[in-house]
């Protein structure tokens, strides 16, 4: 009759959990993109022009030259001969080009996943139910059925 107590109030008293616990873990990636872009824009180099100088003497009658580089002057020396100069002249001509720009982009992606643990509310089964009322109903029958023996220890310690 005790071990049958002891088993009515055990199965009663049983715990029963409303709530689940759901854990997540915590990972951390890291990854690097590097771009890579060449664009070439349109550019003027200056390029110099070097200095010559030439000389022709010829029988003959003056003449004068002249271009974007260079000058040229013939003259009839005083004993019938033609003197001739040519020069350039020191410039810097502008030819068009293309410069070459690089560009380099990195770019980091982290992702990063945290971790908690978040309790989720859900309802209580049949049973835990049944479990919850059921100690109530429990504990009266259990008086009722020893009231005698309650009343008698309880005679004792008063």
């Amino acid at each position: 009759m005790k071990n049958l107590l002891l088993i009515l109030i055990l199965a009663a008293v049983t715990a029963c959990c409303p709530c689940r616990h759901l854990t997540t873990s915590t990972q951390d990636s890291v990854r690097v993109e590097t771009i890579v872009r060449t664009e070439y824009i349109p550019d003027t180099v200056l390029v110099e022009v070097p200095v010559e100088s030439e000389r022709q003497t010829v029988r003959d009658t003056t003449s004068h030259l002249e271009t974007s580089f260079a000058t040229s002057d013939a003259r009839i020396n005083a004993d019938g001969s033609l003197s001739h100069s040519l020069a350039n002249k020191p410039q810097k001509k502008p030819v068009p080009t293309e410069k070459e720009v690089i560009y380099r982009d990195s770019i980091v992606y982290r992702d990063r996943v945290n971790t908690e643990i978040v309790e989720v509310e859900r309802e209580l089964t049949w049973w835990q139910q049944t479990k919850m009322k059921g100690f109530w109903v429990l504990l009266v029958v259990i008086v009722f059925v020893f009231r005698k023996n309650i009343v008698t220890l309880a005679r004792r310690f008063i």
